[in-house]
């Protein structure tokens, strides 16, 4: 199934390990009139923001492999005004106090109802 989508669409790129994850965020913002871009690892995940103006990101927190406050300070390097989303499964106080310095919202896995895309729509609002 495709799914058109405005030229104007938002521009969204997510970066998790889990591609059950990815495919059912893609799908679902899809739907919600997003453009969407999956990425299970951070190299390709950066190499397309070097290379892609989008208009905000979705960033899976799963160390080692995924440090979702790093990622954030590469995002913001690149473009300081990409709204910037994290999800973490039982996130920590450490990890809750940097996404809150760093004016990320943070929204905890497993993803249950509409939060991702309501913080997702308030980002981009601002």
């Amino acid at each position: 199934m495709s799914i058109a989508l405005s030229p104007n669409a938002p521009r969204i790129l997510i970066l998790d390990q889990d591609a059950a994850v990815r495919q059912a965020l893609c799908f679902s913002l899809a739907l919600d009139g997003y453009a969407v871009e999956p990425f299970g690892d951070p190299r390709s995940f950066t190499q397309r923001l070097d290379t892609e103006v989008v208009d905000a990101v979705i960033i899976g927190h799963a160390p080692p492999t995924i440090r979702g406050p790093q990622l954030v300070e590469q995002v913001r390097a690149r473009n300081a005004s990409t709204a910037v989303l994290m999800t973490a499964t039982n996130p920590t106080t450490e990890l809750s106090r940097a996404a809150q310095r760093d004016r990320v919202s943070l929204i905890e896995k497993p993803l249950l109802g509409d939060a991702l895309l309501q913080a997702l729509d308030a980002a981009l609002s601002r």
